[in-house]
């Protein structure tokens, strides 16, 4: 639902607060429980434009409230939104004996249901235009705001040329400075200035005098970017040509390089000279030798490229030197002065017939890229409580593509954007930008990593061939299959009602994909609907379980549970999907959730790795995996003994320890009825708490419907929440493996493809070992990632065997259920843990064995 309000001239920022009456009891459990999600939408020329959002699960953080903020964009016309679906000023709050925190009305939280109340607070404040514009390569950037009564709270914000807001500072204490700091910053086109917003945090009544103080250094010449850039040029139209790359100096042609234009007696010279740095000596002397064509500017430079080969596809890096980082900080901690990415842009960009963009070297992208930069520079080591801002990656993106089809690249279809530059030198939310516009990949590390793994990509469709899935049946481990039956207690497992029916073991496999699914989203639509009240809608429209896509692929995905024989958008089953399609591209899927199985399946040679699970960025970034030994807590260890779980050593899939198995993985759900914890009795009066707690299975219930034939005494499929491995409770029966310990598990894995629904991974060094160890390309997040991604994990692999390249498989898969930041119109989206990121050259075709569907994906040796 929306409210439209106002927001009147002289206001600079606004915060929009959604809360509800509710006890607090401790970290993450609310009485009665809520979860809503909010948004805020301005006017922005002539379109709505959403410039936050929050999905916060509050269930873990932030318990009890729903915040945004924004700068504000435009004045006038604006709106909230209020989304209240499951994912993944302060409202009035006081303490109840040192134990509780009582938010809002004490009988409002003894209601069965939720109201939700929306503050929309404004602060007023004045912009300010800097009327000095950065020169070329500035940098160590330094603004400092001074007032001059610490009793006034102030912020102000650094704006950039396209309206976007690069970084805000807002002191909430008795202070009267504020500073911020910035790493570098971009240049303006003419008539373009940067400005700073200053806003009061309080109701003053009277004046405040405060002072705004900015400076920085140039450290990198004009001269020595345009030089960079000539030399990247020059690499590229040389490959094209199949010419040899010869260097001349400013000044003149050296004498080596002469002779060996007379000794291989050219007829034709094409100086790369842009900038104009170049002496006419250096112009005239190469005419003596053949005749001579000169580029002086990028866009001829960048025309004579693509008019060779036909293609418009994006190459983009930077002259920043690499910025170096240690794994548990994830903060860049210095440079390498001669660490440089455009040698090894200069070599996809040759194998896509594109030329180089040096970001750097245009106004309008050294610019844009600035707060991408900064963002990711600041909040890389916490991804949760910062996923990247709506209006940033909408302004910053338009600017982007607005250089793009001025200089010739944004034609008719989606381009080709690769990025080369490692996470802190161009800032991570840039590749975000680009899905429903074009087709976009990054290609990250040092400049040795980045050569390495794009020399991977360029020459997959023979090292593919080299992996022992592709040399006849390997040998693997495959997980064990369980189900629920009362007999189970005198079968192994003793004591308990599990009863493995077939034991984890080896076995063997043709064009092996390992599935490692060990949380994942099992019927979601058909059964959660019933427990959350709603089906959930994909942000384009589509409804899984329910909308038809008349596409053969398609056939039967839905008939085992929904009972629909035609072609469907599947539901969000992801362990069983994933292999539906998997199986029609002639690839063997095997499944293995223990830690020691998955790594022995790797190393043993599979051609992609989809890996459905729980992940962090600390500690080198890590996820969990399946563990008999439980979670290290006490908790976990009270009830390990009693759980069947415990004595599954590699289930092919991962279910809840409580009354769960392969067959039925999804035991336990999320309390939002006010059901008494480890059971499934609803208690009159009980408020709901949000913890993984219910009995979803009703076992008495399930025999009785069992006995009687015909009908269905009773409903027992009205408790499912569709996940495994939710919250806390449900997940006992895993543990967390680090980059360390993945590492020193892993040898070569053989160009596979990595494909994950796990939070917060990608950038991290568990991320860089995959790509060192061969992983060819990464479907991976940076930030949280929401429960709905298990409907691009599905269609993922269903679009390659339909003969999608990955990257155009990936761009389809996100524009399901993500935000689309520039496509005219966007796609706006409550949802904003949908921000996975494809790291890799998204023109690579990954190999399928089967052409029933398409042969574009398959090939011969």
């Amino acid at each position: 639902m929306f409210h439209e309000f106002t927001v009147p001239e002289g206001y600079k920022y606004v915060k929009a607060e959604a809360w509800w009456d509710c006890l607090l009891i401790g970290p993450g459990i609310m009485v009665p429980t809520g979860d809503p999600d909010i948004q805020l939408y301005c006017k922005h020329g002539n379109q709505w434009m959403q410039s936050s959002a929050a999905s916060f699960w509050n269930v873990f953080s932030p318990a009890g409230h729903e915040i945004t903020q924004s700068y504000v964009y435009s004045s006038g016309l604006w709106r909230v939104g209020l989304t209240d679906f499951p994912t993944e000023s302060d409202a009035p709050r006081r303490s109840l004996l040192g134990l509780f925190t009582l938010q809002g009305s004490l009988l409002g939280i003894l209601k069965k249901s939720v109201t939700y109340n929306v503050d929309v607070t404004m602060f007023p404040g004045v912009n300010l235009e800097i009327p000095v514009t950065p020169s070329f390569g500035c940098r160590d950037v330094n603004l400092r705001l001074t007032w001059r009564n610490p009793n006034v709270n102030l912020g102000f914000s650094i704006i950039g040329p396209a309206g976007e807001v690069i970084f805000t500072e807002i002191n909430e204490s008795a202070e009267d400075s504020l500073e911020i700091h910035l790493q570098k910053i971009g240049e303006c086109l003419p008539n373009e200035h940067y400005s700073i917003s200053v806003f009061t945090m309080d109701n003053i009544s009277t004046p405040v005098d405060f002072k705004v103080e900015y400076s920085w250094q140039q450290n990198f010449s004009k001269e020595k970017g345009d030089c960079l850039a000539s030399a990247s040029e020059g690499a590229v139209l040389a490959s094209l040509l199949n010419a040899p790359l010869l260097y001349v100096s400013m000044d003149s042609v050296p004498e080596v390089t002469m002779s060996t234009l007379y000794k291989l007696g050219v007829k034709n010279i094409y100086l790369v000279n842009l900038g104009d740095h170049a002496s006419n000596k250096v112009f005239n002397e190469l005419k003596t030798v053949a005749k001579t064509k000169e580029f002086k500017e990028y866009k001829d430079v960048y025309n004579e490229i693509m008019g060779y080969t036909g293609r418009n596809d994006v190459i983009f890096t930077t002259i920043d030197p690499w910025s170096y980082w240690y794994v548990g900080e994830l903060k860049p901690t210095g440079e390498y002065p001669g660490a440089l990415f455009v040698g090894p842009a200069a070599y996809i960009a040759a194998q896509h017939g594109s030329p180089v963009i040096i970001v750097d070297n245009h106004p309008e992208l050294s610019s844009a890229v600035v707060w991408h930069n900064e963002f990711w520079r600041r909040f890389a080591n916490d991804r949760y409580n910062h996923p990247p801002s709506v209006a940033e990656m909408v302004l910053t993106g338009k600017r982007i593509y607005k250089f793009l089809g001025d200089y010739g690249f944004d034609k008719e279809g989606l381009e080709t954007i690769v990025t080369v530059a490692d996470q802190y030198d161009i800032g991570i939310p840039w590749d975000r930008i680009f899905p429903g516009v074009a087709n976009s990949g990054r290609i990250c590390g040092s400049p040795v990593d980045t050569s390495y793994w794009i020399a991977r990509n360029v020459f997959y469709p023979g090292l593919i061939f080299v992996n022992p899935a592709m040399k006849g049946k390997v040998v693997l481990i495959n997980g064990s299959v369980s189900e629920r039956r009362f007999t189970g207690v005198l079968r192994k497992p003793f004591g308990n009602t599990l009863v493995i029916t077939r034991e984890s073991g080896k076995e063997e496999f043709e064009y092996p994909v390992l599935c490692s699914f060990v949380t994942h989203k099992h019927r979601f639509n058909e059964r959660a609907s019933k427990y959350y009240g709603a089906k959930y809608q994909c942000a384009d429209g589509l409804t899984p379980g329910e909308d038809e896509t008349m596409n053969p692929i398609d056939q039967g995905v839905c008939e085992k549970y929904i009972g629909k024989k035609g072609s469907c958008f599947p539901d969000m089953t992801e362990s069983e999907v994933v292999p539906f399609y998997l199986r029609r591209g002639g690839y063997s899927p095997v499944f293995s959730t223990n830690f020691s199985a998955v790594a022995n399946d790797l190393n043993s040679g599979v051609l992609l790795w989809i890996h459905g699970s729980h992940g962090v960025e600390n500690d080198g970034g890590k996820t969990l995996f399946w563990d008999t030994n439980f979670a290290n807590s006490l908790f976990a260890q009270i009830v390990k003994p009693f759980a069947g779980a415990s004595k599954d050593e590699n289930p092919w899939r991962g279910y809840e320890w409580y009354l769960g198995s392969t067959e039925e993985p999804d035991t336990m759900s999320m309390d939002i009825k006010g059901i008494l914890p480890f059971t499934n009795l609803q208690i009159p009066l009980l408020p709901a708490m949000g913890m993984d707690w219910v009995l979803a299975r009703k076992p008495v219930r399930e025999v009785i419907n069992r006995l009687i034939p015909f009908i269905d005494l009773f409903d027992t499929e009205n408790l499912y929440d569709g996940v495994i491995g939710t919250l806390l409770f449900s997940r006992f029966q895993y543990r967390d493996k680090n980059a360390t310990e993945i590492e020193n598990a892993l040898s070569n894995l053989h160009s596979m493809g990595f494909i994950t629904s796990i939070c917060q991974t990608s950038n991290t060094y568990f991320h860089l070992v995959l790509i060192r160890h061969g992983s060819v390309f990464q479907v991976q997040d940076p930030w949280p990632t929401s429960w709905y991604g298990a409907v691009w994990r599905q269609s993922i692999p269903r679009d390659i065997v339909l003969g999608y390249t990955i990257g155009e498989a990936y761009t389809r898969g996100i524009s399901h259920v993500g935000t689309l930041y520039i496509t005219d119109p966007p796609q706006w989206w409550w949802d904003t843990a949908e921000n996975v990121v494809y790291f890799g050259d998204p023109d690579l075709r990954i190999f399928v064995p089967s052409t029933e569907y398409s042969d574009a994906n398959h090939w011969e040796r």
